[in-house]
């Protein structure tokens, strides 16, 4: 027993000295003195060049949507699971389908190594999102892109999460925060992943009211999550004179 548990600590320990590929991932800047919606200035995209890996925070109504209450993003205060701050996803009286993302820019990754991607949230105490009315979804898109960042690879990855959760499992409370997580793995030809978080209410019939806070986002590399295949196969005959070598395998 004592060495299961310790091997358990040192693999824990691994996990925790892998670096976050998210700048701004507590999404402390810009600093706000209160409840800040996302168009006044409540958003992690909006900071200096170098200062945040987000690109963009949004609700957004398409021209198509039937009317029907509001989405509305920002960053607040008044809940942090660490630091100052927090980002929050405040669906009012909706009765229509609605969306929002947040969105990092091209984070750079190692071809079939596996990743975790991670999201604290919590629901808010005095309108909590609940199990007994129309439930949001929480949708995660991991699109890959080559080493020539235009060049998008054909693989990408979808997860879907109902909140505060399923009827079996309730997710996200008010009285914790709790980590949403999954992991992926890049394709063979990947350089670079963009990861999109989208809060949306579907076509469903029912109303969503209630706000949710998300802090602490991160994606890590697993330790030892490395492919088993190479990534460049060796080729069984040399290459004849004249010819140029093959690649060699990145390490």
């Amino acid at each position: 027993m004592r060495t299961i548990a310790l091997l358990l600590a040192c693999s824990l320990a691994a996990f925790a000295e892998e670096e976050n590929l998210i700048k701004n991932a507590s999404f402390e800047e810009p600093a706000v003195q209160a409840r800040t919606v996302e168009r006044d200035g409540g958003n992690p995209a909006r900071v200096a060049d170098g200062a945040t890996s987000w690109t963009q925070f949004q609700s957004f109504v398409r021209p198509q949507d039937k009317p029907g209450g509001e989405l509305v993003v920002g960053m607040t205060n008044q809940f942090a699971r660490t630091g100052k701050q927090s980002i929050f996803v405040d669906f009012q009286n909706l009765g229509a389908q609605r969306r929002s993302f947040l969105i990092t820019d091209l984070l750079p990754v190692k071809a079939g190594h596996r990743y975790f991607i991670a999201l604290w949230g919590r629901t808010d105490s005095k309108r909590p999102l609940t199990l007994d009315q129309r439930r949001p979804l929480l949708k995660i898109d991991v699109e890959y892109f080559m080493s020539d960042p235009e060049e998008q690879c054909e693989q990408t990855d979808h997860r879907n999460e109902r909140i505060p959760g399923s009827l079996d499992r309730l997710l996200f409370v008010s009285t914790k925060w709790t980590e949403y997580f999954t992991s992926v793995r890049p394709p063979q030809d990947a350089a670079f992943m963009k990861v999109t978080f989208r809060w949306e209410t579907d076509r469903e019939a029912g109303t969503t009211d209630g706000a949710i806070y998300f802090d602490d986002a991160s994606i890590t590399a697993v330790p030892g999550g490395g492919s088993l295949a190479p990534l460049d196969p060796v080729p069984a005959n040399p290459p004849a004179p004249g010819e140029a070598a093959p690649p060699k395998e990145n390490r």
